[in-house]
C-alpha cells in the first residue's frame, strides 16, 4: 500500500502570515543538526530555531534524505519575560531515522519557513550498528501501541483516536492523537483528501471542552512504522495534543470520520478513483478530583524537581543579588505559578523575570520554568531557606502532594534594615517620598500634549498643500 504525495496541514491555527515587522534586525532563523553519531535506533535531527514571531511559523523539512527515513517531529518554545518585554524562541525539529549502518553525507538541505527557503550545507552522519538492543527505545515504542490500536489491528486500514491514559486527575495531562493506520499488506493506493477542511471539522468534535490544550503542532503528516500483534503498519499521524482537565467532568471522545481518496482497478483493469471513509471508535476518560488540601485548586499535577542558584552565598544587607528558582519536569509547564516566600521580613523581593521552556515530544509535555528574582537581604545572620521558599504540586505517580523546598543556606552580614532600594541601581524606588505627594494636584501629561500639537500641525500642512495645488 502507498499513500501518494506530500501533505502539509495548511490551516489557520498552524499557519502564520510572514511579516517584516515580526523579524529581528538579525536573521531570526538558525538551523542546527544533532545526532551526527548515532546507532540504528536513534534519529538524526534537523532543528530550526526561530525568534521574533508571535506564533510558530510553518516549517517544511525535506522529504528525502538518502539512507534516512523521515518520521516524527517535535516542537518547543522558550519564552523570556524580562522587564515587561516578552521574547519567544521556537524550535521546530524533524527526526530522520537511519535505514542502515555506515557513514553518510546528507548533501545540501533546503528547509521552507513560511515559504522562505533556508539553505544549509550537508553534514556527515555516522550510523553505528547496535550491539545491544536499546531497552528504553523499545519501551517507548511499545507505549505508543494503545488498546484502541490493538482492537483494530485485524483490519487492513483503520482510523483510531488513541489516548495514553483512561483515568487522570484534574490538571493531569493525557495525550491524544488521531491516526490512520494502514497495513503493509494493504494493496490499495490512497491519497489524502481535503486535509485542511476535514481536520477543521474533526477537531470541533475531537477537542474536549474544559481542558487546557498543548498542541504538538503537526505541520506535515509523518509516516511512522509500528508493529501491532505481529503485523506491521504505517501510522499516518494527523493530529496530536496533550490536554489538561480543568474540572472533574468525565471526558467523552466521540466517533470521528476521515475520508481518503482511493484508486482501484475495475473488472476491465482500468483504474477507478473513489472515496473511502474510515471511522474511529468513541472512548471516555475518567477525571478524578485531587485529594483534600488547602492548595488543591491552585497546584499543578506532574512530576517535577527543583534547580536553584544564587549569585553569591555570602550576602550583605542592602545589596542586590539574583536568585533563580527553576522547576523542571513533565506537566502543564505554562501553568506553573511562582514559589511561595513564607517570610518577607528577611528579604525585599522584586517581581521575577520568567523564562518558560516547553518541549512537546514523544507524547509528553515537559520542560522547565525559571523565576529569576532580585532580592535584597534585610537581616543579618545564618539562614536555612528550606522552609522559607517552597513550591507545592501533586505527584500522580505517588498519588500524593509533594513540595519542592529550597536547599540554600545563606550567611548574611551587615546591619539590619527595614526598607532598602537596589544597591546596583542609581534610580530611586518608585515609592520613594510617596507620603509627600499631593494627590489633589493635577498631573500634566506632556507626551499627550506634544502628540496633539504634532497632529494639528500635520493637518494644517495638509490643508496648506491642498490650497496651493488648487491655485
Amino acid at each position: 500500500m502507498k499513500i501518494h504525495g506530500k501533505y502539509i496541514l495548511f490551516f489557520t491555527f498552524f499557519c502564520i502570515i510572514f511579516t517584516v515587522g515580526a523579524q529581528n534586525a538579525e536573521n531570526p532563523f538558525l538551523v542546527e543538526f544533532t545526532g551526527t553519531t548515532i546507532n540504528l535506533q536513534e534519529p538524526f535531527t534537523i532543528s530550526v530555531k526561530i525568534t521574533g514571531f508571535d506564533q510558530a511559523p510553518l516549517v517544511t523539512f525535506p522529504d528525502n534524505i538518502k539512507n534516512f527515513q523521515k518520521r516524527e517531529s517535535s516542537r518547543s518554545s522558550l519564552t523570556n519575560k524580562i522587564g515587561g518585554n516578552t521574547l519567544v524562541t521556537y524550535t521546530i525539529s524533524q527526526n530522520y531515522y537511519p535505514l542502515k549502518a555506515g557513514t553518510f553525507d546528507t548533501g545540501p538541505i533546503e528547509i521552507l519557513v513560511n515559504k522562505q527557503v533556508l539553505r544549509s550545507e550537508g553534514i556527515e552522519v555516522v550510523v553505528e550498528a547496535s550491539k545491544v538492543e536499546d531497552e528504553e527505545e523499545e519501551m517507548d515504542v511499545a507505549s505508543q501501541i494503545t488498546p484502541e490500536m490493538q482492537s483494530e489491528a485485524a483490519q487492513g486500514a483503520f482510523l483510531v483516536v488513541a489516548v495514553d491514559k483512561r483515568r487522570v486527575y484534574v490538571q493531569e495531562g493525557f495525550n491524544l492523537r488521531l491516526s490512520l493506520l494502514v497495513s503493509e499488506n494493504n494493496a490499495t493506493d490512497m491519497e489524502f483528501y481535503e486535509v485542511e477542511k476535514q481536520l477543521e471539522k474533526v477537531l470541533k468534535s475531537l477537542k474536549p471542552a474544559s481542558c487546557w490544550e498543548e498542541n504538538f503542532g503537526i505541520q506535515e503528516i509523518p509516516t511512522i512504522p509500528v508493529e501491532i500483534g505481529g503485523k506491521r503498519f504505517m501510522e499516518y499521524r494527523i493530529y496530536q495534543a496533550s490536554f489538561f482537565p480543568l474540572n472533574n467532568q468525565t471526558i467523552q471522545i466521540p466517533t470521528v470520520s476521515w475520508t481518503m481518496k482511493t484508486v482501484k482497478e475495475n473488472a476491465s483493469g482500468e483504474e477507478v478513483a473513489a472515496l473511502q471513509t474510515f471511522t474511529s471508535k468513541p472512548l471516555s476518560i475518567n477525571v478524578l478530583n485531587l485529594p483534600p488540601h488547602p492548595l488543591r485548586n491552585q497546584v499543578i499535577v506532574g512530576d517535577f524537581k527543583l534547580e536553584e542558584k544564587i549569585s553569591n552565598y555570602s550576602l550583605e544587607t542592602g545589596k542586590s543579588y539574583q536568585y533563580d528558582f527553576r522547576i523542571k519536569g513533565t506537566g502543564n509547564i505554562q501553568a506553573i505559578r511562582e514559589p511561595t516566600f513564607s517570610n518577607n521580613s528577611l528579604f525585599d523581593i522584586y517581581s521575577p523575570d520568567i523564562i518558560n521552556n516547553v518541549l512537546r515530544q514523544k507524547g509528553k509535555i515537559a520542560g522547565e520554568k525559571t523565576f529569576s528574582y532580585q532580592i535584597i537581604p534585610k537581616q543579618h545572620g545564618e539562614f536555612d531557606l528550606n522552609n522559607l521558599v517552597f513550591w507545592v504540586y501533586f505527584n500522580p505517580k505517588k498519588q500524593s502532594y509533594d513540595t519542592l523546598h529550597s536547599n540554600l543556606k545563606l550567611v548574611i552580614t551587615g546591619e539590619d534594615m527595614m526598607t532598602t532600594q537596589l544597591a546596583t541601581s542609581e534610580a530611586e524606588s518608585i515609592y520613594m517620598g510617596i507620603e509627600q505627594w499631593d494627590s489633589a494636584v493635577a498631573v500634566v501629561n506632556y507626551q499627550m500634549i506634544i502628540r496633539n500639537i504634532a497632529n494639528i500641525l500635520v493637518v494644517l500642512m495638509l490643508i496648506g498643500m491642498i490650497y496651493i495645488l488648487k491655485k
